[in-house]
């Protein structure tokens, strides 16, 4: 492989970068007319390519163009439509506008972005194409997301499939563990999102970190003129009431924004089965309910600016949840003896989330510098009852049985950032793209459980935690793309992460190459072949290693594991675009993946330890298609589809196992245009059998619909989530391999929309806006300009 890369280096260092259109936008008196839409059209049947809008100086450019005849049309407000037939590609120069002599009335742009979009490096969402984003949490509209699966239950993320995956917010990447990045999203409104990028193959110049690839969440940023704004105000109803507003201000190239949002929820889970239980006596059928009553309370602030050459923004979450869990169960000692236990717990947690970033950028420089900040309190209570037939307590009065438990977690991370990419057009064929990058990751946490015994609370064996994890990963990129003709391109490059991490006594260091290489070819009629190989790696969160026990039941508890191996994943995918519709072939394997929320035991089998295990490999091969359907004018359908085959192997139970199987999901989204205003969109999605570890996921899904009326300058929005009542998440243990304690258990979590579904009311209203551009109806902020 190494002397691959070197020959395929040293080819695309000798030679050359895009075809592309670019040009520069001025007016009678030489004044540059910004943010132009400009559409290339092919000159055969006048159908669209490409387009771009132009920057404040008025200059334009247009990737990835092969050679032959275009008519360059470009569309200014208070301008007359200019049309330049495009014989040869290359730079256009000045082209003058003239002005449009008659006085504009109020114009609305019709243009709107397709909800997906299949991209080199994965999948765009257009978010604000769809009704159901008004109102929602950003963990709401990134479930919807094609790939996604968010487990309610145990707070994580995975995509196409698989749990390691990164999420980014503005491309810079979230290091704190997944549980709070799910806390984060949870109190984050969609109306401060523009797209979510879901890149299965990301280049070298994004961190190689994330087997499963990368969620970017990019915000809105103010690209209007003058003052301007928009603002939103939701109520809904499901188990219990929601409530949230927002407001999205902008000056030239200052923006900022807030919002609120409040959630009264109620979700359950339900376990049967059977297990060998020695604490209790021996072998044992269970049957247990927990009830999930969260209250959340969060505030999202954001202050950013834009100039010609720098710029930067401040982001400040603060949220606060009241958590009330409910436990029941029976436990049947067989062959007669029964024992009822009863758990109630109340949490507070409060989390506080910084997040800064600046950047400077010059000709061919860019220098980022970016800090994070997160703060975690989460107190506990629980009140614990464990009785017989006769109601008397038992087990010894010792922690374990303890009729009181309190709880106490506290962390503080730290994130310093500093990058510095380095961009070079040597000609027009050759394109590099370099950089370094350095992060210093720094994570306090203290945690522990004191038990009520003999009338004083006390701090069981092994009970009590406090760790320091220092984490500096150092890593150069390099990648040159090579525009072999007009129509293909080739992309070579490679990244170097070095990490030293440092927790307690545990001590890791590693360094390693991580190649990247794509091929991209563009066909007559604008279709599109590319293929691409990359390597990543999943190193673990500091959750997953700490030597901590949380309380969970007499009989378990939640702990780290310092032994966990960071996951190394080849991946190579080839995909093609034609007429709007997109299919890819991803093929991976991943050595020691890394699988959450997994049982073990004690070396006497006489405590279950739910923990982070590494699994032996996974083989995977996934089939991805995105298919846009135009019925009418008024009717337009979007279907993405994935069909996976897995295989792997592990060894943490306490019988190896090794499974292959075959799955699957499918998003849709019908989206429907009427008269005076109206518009709806019904979507839903539906995730066929999978495995997390030794655990096996039953099917599930649901379907969500949403209506829009237009109101003069504001709309207004009714959505409702999973509208039949039907989001059931049944798990199977004991499926692949003989399990810790001999677990032969299925749990079925059932979200609140079960009760009853969703239901939210939105009302938006843009306002504000330049005197230099056209008045635009409230409904503009839920459009976009063709690009």
């Amino acid at each position: 492989m190494k002397p691959l890369f070197l020959i395929c280096a040293f080819i695309a260092i000798c030679s050359s970068a895009m075809a592309q259109v670019s040009g520069q936008l001025q007016d009678e008196q030489g004044i540059p007319v910004p943010f132009a839409n400009v559409i290339l059209l092919k000159a055969a049947d006048s159908s669209i390519f490409k387009g771009a809008v132009a920057d404040e100086q008025g200059g334009f450019q247009i990737d990835a163009v092969p050679a032959g005849a275009y008519v360059l049309r470009v569309n200014a407000i208070g301008f007359q439509v200019l049309n330049v037939y495009v014989a040869s590609i290359g730079n256009l120069g000045v082209q003058v506008l003239q002005p449009n002599r008659r006085q504009l009335g109020e114009v609305v742009v019709r243009g709107s972005k397709p909800l997906y979009q299949q991209q080199e490096e994965g999948m765009v969402v257009n978010v604000e194409s769809s009704i159901l984003s008004k109102g929602s949490a950003a963990l709401e509209v990134l479930e919807r997301a094609p790939g996604i699966m968010i487990d309610h239950r145990n707070n994580s993320i995975s995509m196409n499939g698989k749990s390691s995956v990164m999420v980014m917010l503005n491309g810079k990447l979230l290091r704190m563990p997944v549980t709070q990045v799910v806390a984060l999203l949870r109190g984050m409104r969609a109306d401060d999102i523009e797209k979510i990028e879901l890149l299965t193959t990301p280049g070298a110049k994004y961190d190689s970190e994330g087997d499963a690839g990368i969620i970017n969440i990019v915000l809105k940023k103010n690209g209007r003129v003058g003052f301007n704004g928009n603002a939103s105000a939701t109520a809904g109803y499901g188990w219990g009431e929601k409530a949230g507003a927002s407001v999205q201000l902008g000056y030239n190239k200052w923006y900022g924004s807030y919002s609120y949002n409040h959630n009264r929820a109620n979700s359950n889970w339900h376990a049967v089965g059977t297990a060998m239980e020695p604490l209790y006596g021996g072998l044992t059928y269970s049957d247990v309910t927990g009830v999930m009553q969260p209250v959340e309370n969060s505030h999202t602030a954001r202050l950013g600016f834009d100039a010609k050459h720098m710029g930067g923004s401040l982001l400040y979450g603060y949220s606060h949840t009241h958590l009330h869990n409910i436990n029941s169960g029976m436990f049947n000692v067989l062959p007669d003896s029964i024992l009822y236990n009863h758990v109630d717990v109340n949490e507070y947690m409060k989390w506080k989330n910084t997040i800064a970033d600046f950047y400077v950028e010059g000709k061919h420089l860019l220098l980022n510098l970016d800090y994070l900040r997160y703060t975690l309190d989460r107190p506990s209570k629980a009140v614990n009852s464990f009785v017989n037939l006769k109601g008397q307590e038992i087990g010894n009065n010792d922690t374990l049985f303890a009729p009181m438990q309190e709880g106490y977690a506290n962390s503080l991370i730290q994130v310093g950032v500093v990058k510095l990419d380095y961009t070079k057009q040597w000609n027009e064929k050759l394109k590099l793209e370099a950089g370094v990058k350095g992060s210093y990751n720094r994570t306090e946490s203290a945690s522990g459980i004191r038990s009520l015994v003999n009338g004083e609370y006390v701090t069981g064996t092994n009970a009590k935690n406090d760790g320091v994890m220092k984490e500096l990963i150092s890593a150069g990129y390099a990648s040159v793309k090579w525009q072999l003709d007009a129509t293909t391109a080739l992309t070579v490059g490679s990244r170097y992460e070095y990490a030293d991490t440092r927790l307690s006594a545990t001590e890791r260091r590693m360094g390693k190459l991580f190649p990247v290489l794509s091929f991209n070819k563009t066909f007559a009629g604008g279709n599109e072949l590319f293929f691409s190989y990359n390597k990543r790696i999943t190193r673990p969160a500091y959750t997953d290693l700490a030597s901590f026990k949380s309380y969970t039941g007499p009989n378990s508890y939640e702990s780290g594991n310092p032994l966990l191996r960071p996951t190394i994943t080849n991946i190579i995918k080839v995909g093609y675009n034609i007429k709007g519709y997109s299919f890819s072939l991803l093929a991976s394997r991943d050595d020691h993946p890394i699988s959450r929320w997994q049982m073990t035991e004690t070396p006497d089998s006489a405590v279950l330890i739910v923990s982070s295990q590494n699994m032996l490999w996974q083989h995977n091969l996934v089939f991805q298609a995105s298919i846009p359907v135009k019925l009418t004018e008024w009717w337009s359908m979007n279907y993405s589809l994935l069909a996976a085959y897995r295989k792997f192997k592990l060894d943490y139970t306490r019988t190896p196992g090794e499974k292959g199987y075959f799955t699957g999901t499918v998003n849709f989204s019908e989206q429907f245009k009427f008269q005076k205003g109206w518009s709806g969109e019904l979507s839903g999605f539906y995730w066929g059998p999978s495995y997390d570890g030794s655990k096996k996921v039953g099917g599930f899904g649901e379907v969500n619909a949403g209506v829009k009326k237009e109101l003069g300058k504001g709309t207004l929005q009714f959505a409702v989530e999973d509208i039949f009542a039907n989001m059931h998440i049944p798990f199977y243990f004991g499926k692949v391999a003989e399990e810790a304690h001999d677990l032969k258990t299925k749990v079925v979590y059932t979200a609140e929309s079960s009760y009853f579904p969703v239901m939210k009311l939105t009302y938006s209203r843009a306002f504000g806006g330049s005197k230099a551009t056209h008045k635009e109806g409230g409904a503009q902020e839920e459009r976009n300009r063709i690009n």
